[in-house]
C-alpha cells in the first residue's frame, strides 16, 4: 500500500476510540479497513463535547 494511501486509513482509524468497533471488526481482513473506516458512524467517534 502507498505511504499516502496508508496516512489516509491511519488518520482515520485515529478517531474511533470505540473499543467495542475495534473488537467487532478483529475478524476482517486487513484490505477490509478502509471501507469499513468509512462505514464507522459517529457513535463510534466520540467527542470531547458532552453536548454535541
Amino acid at each position: 500500500m502507498p505511504e499516502p494511501q496508508w496516512e489516509r486509513i491511519e488518520d482515520q482509524a485515529r478517531t474511533i476510540t470505540r473499543a467495542g468497533w475495534w473488537i467487532d471488526q478483529r475478524a476482517c481482513e486487513p484490505g477490509d479497513l478502509p471501507e469499513l473506516l468509512e462505514a464507522a458512524v459517529d457513535a463510534d467517534r466520540p467527542t470531547e463535547n458532552p453536548f454535541v
